[in-house]
C-alpha cells in the first residue's frame, strides 16, 4: 500500500491562519471599550460551523461567500467604532451613509487632506489585505490531505458540539455573535421604518395653538446654540474647574450690567454631532433623534418655534456661519431672513473648518438683523467645533467691523495635525475653544443696550474622545434678561438661578422647550 503523501507545511500554516483570521473577524468588537484580549478569547459558535462547511463541501463559492461575509462584518464593525466614538451609538446603514461626507470634511480639516486620504487608503488596504489573506488561508485549509482534513473536521465538530451543549472550551468560553448581530442590525433597520411611521403620526398633533408671547412684547428673542457645549464640560474632569470659573465670571459680568440668568439641563437628541437634529428637536417640540425623522419633519406642516414667533408679529432670522451650501431646509423653519456663511459678509480668514469666529458672528447678528423691528433670531456659534485650533483672540468689539481684522493674525494654537496627535492636547484645545465662546457670549450680552430674552444652550455633548463612553446626552441651557420677573416665569423644575446649573436639578428633554415658550410667556402678567 502506498503511504499517503505528507501534508505540506504551507497548508498547515494556511489552516492555522484561517482559524485565527476568522476568530479575529468574528470577535472584532464594534465598541472601542470592548477592544481587549478577553474579547478575542471568546469562541464564536459560528467558527466551527464555518470550518465544518468549508472542509466538507470544499466549494470555491462557499469560500467566496465566507470571505465576502467576513469582510462585510469587519467593515461594519469598524463603522460601529467610528459612530460610537462620534455619536455614542452603533452604525445604521439605513440612516448613516450621509455622514460619510461630513466625516471626510472633519477628518481632512483636522489632520490635512493628504493625511486623511492616506489614512483612508491605509484602512482600505488593510481590509483588502485581510480579505486576500483569508482567501489564501481558506484555500489552503480545504486542500488539507487525508488524515489532516479528517482531524480538522473532528476538532471542528467537537467545538460545535461543545458550543451547542453550552460547555466551556478551556480558556475560550463559547459565545454566539454573528447571527444575533445580523438580527439586531436588520431589526434596527426595520425599527427605523416603524419609528418613522410613528413620528409621522405625531407631526400634526400640536396643542400649543397660536401663542401671542405677550410677555415678550417689545423684546428681541435670541436663541444661541453653542457647538459641543455639553454637561461634561461643566461637571467632569479635567474641564469642570476652568468651566465653572468662566461661568461664574460671566455671571458676575452680567450682574454688573444689570442682567439676570437662570440655568438648567436639557437632554439632547444626539451626542457628538448632528447639531441639526437638536435644532429641529428644540424648535419643533418633537424628538428628532435621527436623519429620517429630520427629513420627514422638513416636509411637514409642523410649525417651528421660529414660525410661531413670526405669526405673532416678530421678524424671524437665522445666523448660520457653518452653512456653506444650499440649505433648502430653511424653508421649514420659517425665517424671514437667512444669513448663511456667505450672507454674513465675513471678510476675514477662516479658522480651519470654522468659517468665522463667534465674536464676528454675534457682531453681524446685531448689525444685520436687529433694529427698530422686534426680531426672533436663531444663531449657531461654531468656534467650539472640532478641530478647536487655531483659536481667535478676543478683540475690542469696535474693531470687529467686517471681520477683515482676522487676516491670519489674532489667532493662537498649533496646527490641527499637531494637536490631534495627542489626546491630552485635544482636550485642552476643546476646553480653550469653549472658554472663548462663553467669554464672548458674556461680553456680548453685557454690551446689549436694551432688554431682550437671550437663550444660550449647547447643541450636543462632544464626542466620546472627550466625554468617555458613559456620558449623558445632557447640555446646559441659560436664559438671560434684564427683567428678573420675566425669568421667574420659567419652571422651577427646569431652571435655577445663576449661570451654573445645579447638579441635582433633573434634565428635561430638549423637545419640551417649545411648549415652555408657548405657555410661560403667553400672558402679559
Amino acid at each position: 500500500m502506498t503511504p499517503s503523501p505528507r501534508t505540506p507545511p504551507r497548508l498547515w500554516a494556511g489552516a492555522v491562519l484561517a482559524v485565527v483570521l476568522l476568530q479575529a473577524v468574528l470577535r472584532f468588537p464594534g465598541r472601542p471599550r470592548d477592544m481587549g484580549i478577553g474579547t478575542f478569547l471568546l469562541l464564536p459558535i459560528e467558527l466551527p460551523i464555518i470550518l465544518l462547511a468549508l472542509l466538507i463541501l470544499r466549494a470555491w463559492w462557499l469560500r467566496a461567500a465566507v470571505v465576502t461575509g467576513a469582510t462585510g462584518v469587519l467593515i461594519l464593525r469598524i463603522a460601529d467604532i467610528g459612530t460610537f466614538q462620534a455619536f455614542s451609538r452603533p452604525f445604521n446603514p439605513a440612516l448613516d451613509l450621509h455622514l460619510l461626507v461630513s466625516g471626510w470634511d472633519l477628518l481632512s480639516s483636522s489632520i490635512g487632506r493628504a493625511q486623511a486620504l492616506a489614512l483612508i487608503a491605509a484602512a482600505v488596504l488593510a481590509v483588502g489585505a485581510v480579505a486576500a489573506a483569508l482567501w489564501w488561508a481558506l484555500s489552503a485549509l480545504v486542500r488539507l490531505r487525508g488524515v489532516a482534513r479528517r482531524a480538522a473536521v473532528a476538532v471542528s465538530a467537537l467545538l460545535l458540539v461543545a458550543g451547542l451543549a453550552g460547555l466551556a472550551v478551556p480558556r475560550a468560553p463559547v459565545t454566539a455573535d454573528l447571527i444575533p448581530e445580523t438580527a439586531r442590525r436588520l431589526g434596527r433597520m426595520t425599527d427605523a421604518v416603524r419609528d418613522l411611521r410613528a413620528f409621522a403620526a405625531e407631526l400634526p398633533q400640536d396643542d400649543v395653538g397660536q401663542p401671542g408671547f405677550a410677555a415678550l412684547r417689545g423684546r428681541d428673542v435670541i436663541v444661541v446654540f453653542v457647538e459641543s457645549y455639553g454637561r461634561s464640560f461643566v461637571e467632569d474632569a479635567p474641564f469642570a474647574p476652568a468651566a465653572q470659573d468662566r461661568l461664574r465670571a460671566v455671571e458676575a459680568r452680567l450682574a454688573e450690567a444689570g442682567w439676570h440668568a437662570r440655568s438648567g439641563w436639557l437632554t439632547a437628541a444626539s451626542r457628538g454631532g448632528q447639531s441639526w437634529l437638536n435644532h429641529g428637536t428644540f424648535l419643533s417640540g418633537l424628538w428628532v433623534d435621527g436623519q429620517a425623522r429630520y427629513d420627514r419633519l422638513m416636509t411637514s406642516e409642523r410649525r417651528s418655534l421660529n414660525r410661531l414667533f413670526g405669526q405673532a408679529g416678530w421678524r424671524t432670522g437665522a445666523v448660520m456661519p457653518a452653512i456653506t451650501l444650499d440649505w433648502p431646509e430653511a424653508a421649514w423653519f420659517g425665517y424671514d431672513v437667512t444669513l448663511d456663511a456667505a450672507g454674513l459678509g465675513y471678510r476675514g480668514q477662516p479658522f480651519e473648518w470654522v468659517t468665522m469666529p463667534d465674536q464676528y458672528t454675534l457682531t453681524a447678528l446685531d448689525d444685520r438683523l436687529r433694529g427698530t423691528e422686534r426680531v426672533m433670531v436663531e444663531a449657531a456659534l461654531i468656534t467650539s467645533h472640532a478641530p478647536w485650533t487655531p483659536l481667535p483672540r478676543i478683540l475690542p468689539w469696535e474693531e470687529i467691523g467686517d471681520g477683515s481684522v482676522f487676516d491670519g493674525s489674532h489667532r493662537d494654537g498649533d496646527t490641527p495635525r499637531e494637536v490631534w496627535a495627542d489626546p491630552d492636547r485635544i482636550r485642552t484645545q476643546y476646553a480653550l475653544a469653549l472658554d472663548y465662546s462663553l467669554e464672548v457670549i458674556g461680553q456680548w450680552v453685557a454690551r446689549q443696550p436694551e432688554d431682550a430674552l437671550i437663550v444660550v444652550l449647547g447643541d450636543h455633548q462632544p464626542a466620546q474622545l472627550l466625554t468617555g463612553p458613559d456620558a449623558t446626552a445632557d447640555v446646559p441651557i441659560h436664559v438671560m434678561s434684564r427683567d428678573a420677573a420675566l425669568l421667574d416665569r420659567l419652571p422651577d423644575n427646569i431652571f435655577g438661578p445663576g449661570m451654573i446649573p445645579s447638579p441635582d436639578r433633573p434634565a428635561q428633554r430638549m423637545d419640551a422647550m417649545r411648549a415652555v415658550f408657548a405657555t410661560e410667556f403667553e400672558d402679559a402678567g
